[in-house]
């Protein structure tokens, strides 16, 4: 363990003299992203450094010599870089330290303390989480101990650590019980939209449809807008559900009465008196499925029953017998033929 911290303080010590090579560079940039310990380490010796060369540049800087790096950086151009007899060590009292030399001092020491702020951000900067659920439903424990269920086949990426704000980027359905925190608000971005809240639970399709971004609130209360246009928000209170359009600056709220809204999360399915159009709509969304009605007489058949957690084959056999149904595989796709009901 000792060895291995002597190698990486090595290593700092390397890239800090302006030694380390790339690959070197890549390494202890890895390194410090492992442990919080790690970064502690390297802004310690960051500041060591920085102190030791202002204690330098005050003493002993060869000037000369700092101007010829800085010029090496510099466009071709006509700069004269031709040495000039000066002292090794330089004593601030003394009058020769005239303003020509300052400059290449501040010069010096601009071009040392930006390479180390660029540095400090590239190795402190958090990095991004992206999910996707591939195969099946996924639950996800944020930094701030908010909690979100992912549909298959839909991501969501947030930062490693939330600061000001806690955005999240949603492609597809989630649903969210959000940790209450009046001090950073929770933002749900969907393409040009934004939920915004402080503590609640809520689900969110951003596929819902017709171009449209999808909002059911369950509880709390949420605020929807478009990105860049935040005073032509819309309060959506428990009960209410919106949608917002893609296509155009149109968010519109109505009261809520789907039941299985949440039934691609919990698996409970409740059709009271419903036309089998409704049901099918509801079965794709749920089930990812291609359900088509081949007979367009059978689509105002209804239906009434529950189902809990059964695979879509049982439903489908529900169907069939209860409406004296055909149903026909096709590939991916299941149609749906019938005679006309009464």
């Amino acid at each position: 363990m000792n060895d291995n911290l002597t190698y990486y303080t090595d290593l700092i010590s390397r890239y800090f003299a302006g030694e380390a090579t790339p690959a070197e560079i890549l390494l202890i940039s890895a390194w410090v992203k492992e442990e919080p310990e790690n970064k502690r380490l390297f802004v310690a010796y960051q500041k060591t450094w920085l102190a030791t060369e202002k204690s330098m540049l005050d003493s002993k800087l060869d000037v000369n010599e700092e101007w010829r790096k800085l010029v090496s950086l510099m466009p071709t151009a006509s700069v004269n870089t031709d040495p000039e007899v000066v002292p090794l060590l330089i004593v601030r009292k003394r009058p020769a330290f005239g303003i020509r030399n300052l400059w290449k001092v501040a010069a010096a020491i601009v071009i040392l303390a930006v390479s180390a702020a660029v540095m400090f951000y590239y190795f402190s900067k958090p990095g991004t989480v992206a999910l996707t659920a591939d195969n099946g439903n996924i639950e996800q424990v944020l930094p701030d101990g908010s909690v979100i269920t992912l549909a298959l086949g839909s991501t969501i990426e947030y930062p490693e650590k939330f600061t000001d704000t806690r955005e999240v980027k949603l492609t597809g359905e989630a649903y969210f019980t959000v940790t209450h925190d009046k001090t950073k608000p929770f933002i749900v971005a969907g393409e040009n939209a934004r939920v915004e809240v402080l503590g609640t639970t809520f689900n969110v399709n951003t596929n819902a449809g017709n171009a449209t971004m999808s909002v059911v609130l369950t509880s709390g209360k949420v605020s929807l807008y478009y990105e860049n246009h935040t005073s032509g928000n819309v309060i959506l209170l428990p009960g209410e559900m919106a949608e917002i359009s893609r296509t155009e600056q149109k968010i519109t709220k109505t009261t809520h009465v789907d039941p299985n809204y949440m039934a691609w999360k919990t698996g409970k399915l409740e059709f009271d008196n419903q036309d089998l159009g409704q049901v099918i709509a509801t079965l794709n969304h749920v089930y990812h499925a291609d359900i088509k009605i081949a007979d367009v007489g059978i689509r105002n058949c209804r239906i009434t029953a529950t189902f809990d957690s059964q695979p879509l084959t049982s439903v489908l056999n529900v169907l069939k017998g209860t409406l004296d149904l055909q149903v026909v595989e096709k590939g991916k796709t299941v149609e749906l033929s019938g005679k006309p009901c009464q």
